[in-house]
């Protein structure tokens, strides 16, 4: 009797591990399947790359701000059906922009997109988005310069293609350049800055530098006051004296003030002078008399160059006299040419100074050939009309390494516009 439990027990055992074995054969061969027909799935969909939705992503592309400008324009201007030029008023409507000039290189091994919406500027809370605000046109070399741009758009970049222009911003203020916080990305891939951060410092000197001390002239010109020409004094804006009695303002008199003054040249704070003064005049103006107001004030900001500056000498004869024009020409070190601007012989060339020895000289004709390593360009444009007062300045500077100013030059269009 044990010896037949003892059989029975053998053979319930064998059962069972044959039915184990033969379960664990089925799984494997269903976990094998399953498998394979996943390896099939993947090599289906990685046959065919979907080039429409490729992105520029971090460590695929090269991207770099080379320049950069800011713009502030603004005036008092309207369109009217009920007039064919325009009106104006007493509202000044500002407009900001900060441009970059960016290199875009694709260096992936794939076609990507580049989408023009995914830049987004971020200064402290504020995100802005790429504007299309037309064109950006006003009197001046910097205008000149924005118009001739490329301006970035979608674009379809192949392995190793390179693309090169303009994204513009439409900020707040124009002091948002100098946002520590600034941050320009792609979706979330911040966009190398370090030149950019660089090239503040030397681009704050140029703006609060007294350009007196290069020139040799004050910054306002009262050329219809024969008493103070040249000058210090801003334009000064209307002010009304008024006498209180009893808590009722008698006006004793106005004082006109004197908006005919002229820029000799541009720094912030001439540029400050007359947007103040536009503020404070304007308001106080008749409604049946209210002026043109318009005031434009732009830099653009080349940084980190290796310069060579030379000047050239052309000879013409012009109504059977021999003239010479001299050239100031600025080339970066692979032979572009950054600046090619005409030098006035008038008042002994001293629309261009030189620094020389820690001293402001005039350009003189034997000036040698400069080489200015890792340099920083910075031109000016400004632009003040108010009722009939046009005054205009484009200047160019280069500061070197150490941020000091080794070259200036003016050029200014100072009238009395109808």
């Amino acid at each position: 009797m044990k010896k037949l439990s003892v059989i029975c027990l053998l053979v319930v055992g064998i059962i069972l591990i044959s039915g184990c074995i033969d379960e664990e054969k089925t799984n494997s061969k269903t976990s094998t399947s399953s498998q394979s027909s996943m390896n099939e799935t993947s090599k289906e969909t990685s046959a065919v790359p979907d080039l429409s939705k490729s992105e520029l992503m971090s460590g695929e592309f090269d991207i770099n701000i080379t320049s950069y400008y800011f713009v502030y324009m603004r005036d008092n201007e309207v369109i009217s059906t009920k007039s064919k030029y325009p009106i104006p008023t007493f509202d000044l409507v500002p407009k900001n922009y900060v441009i970059y000039h960016l290199s875009i290189k694709n260096n992936d091994t794939n076609a990507l997109n580049f989408s023009i919406n995914k830049l987004q500027l971020h200064t402290g809370n504020q995100v802005f988005t790429p504007a299309d605000p037309g064109i950006i046109h006003f009197m001046g070399w910097v205008s000149s310069e924005i118009e001739n741009e490329n301006r970035l758009n979608d674009t379809l970049l192949h392995p190793d293609q390179s693309l090169e222009g303009i994204v513009i911003f439409q900020v707040d203020d124009y002091t948002t350049l100098f946002d520590r916080s600034f941050s320009l990305r792609y979706n979330t891939t911040s966009i190398p800055s370090t030149s950019y951060e660089k090239s503040l410092e030397p681009l704050i000197v140029a703006e609060q530098f007294d350009y007196s001390i290069a020139f040799d002239m004050p910054p306002y010109d009262h050329m219809w006051n024969r008493w103070k020409g040249d000058s210090y004094d801003p334009p000064e804006p209307e002010v009304s004296y008024v006498w209180t009695i009893w808590g009722k303002d008698y006006l004793l008199y106005t004082d006109p003030g004197n908006y005919w003054v002229w820029a000799n040249w541009v720094n912030r704070l001439v540029f400050e002078s007359y947007k103040k003064h536009d503020e404070i005049s304007l308001p106080k103006q008749k409604p049946e008399d209210i002026p043109r107001v318009e005031i434009v004030y732009a830099v653009k900001v080349i940084p980190e160059q290796d310069l060579t500056v030379f000047h050239t000498n052309q000879y013409n004869i012009v109504s059977g006299e021999n003239q010479t024009t001299t050239k100031l020409h600025v080339v970066d070190d692979t032979g572009e040419e950054l600046i090619n601007r005409s030098i006035d012989p008038g008042d002994d060339y001293r629309d261009l100074a030189i620094l020389d020895n820690q001293t402001y000289r005039p350009f003189q004709e034997n000036m040698p050939q400069m080489f200015i390593p890792q340099a920083t360009i910075v031109h000016f444009s400004f632009y003040s009309f108010y009722e009939s007062r046009l005054t205009k300045v484009d200047q160019d500077i280069i500061l070197d390494e150490q941020h000091n100013i080794v070259l200036a030059r003016y050029n200014n269009l100072n009238t009395h516009a109808m």
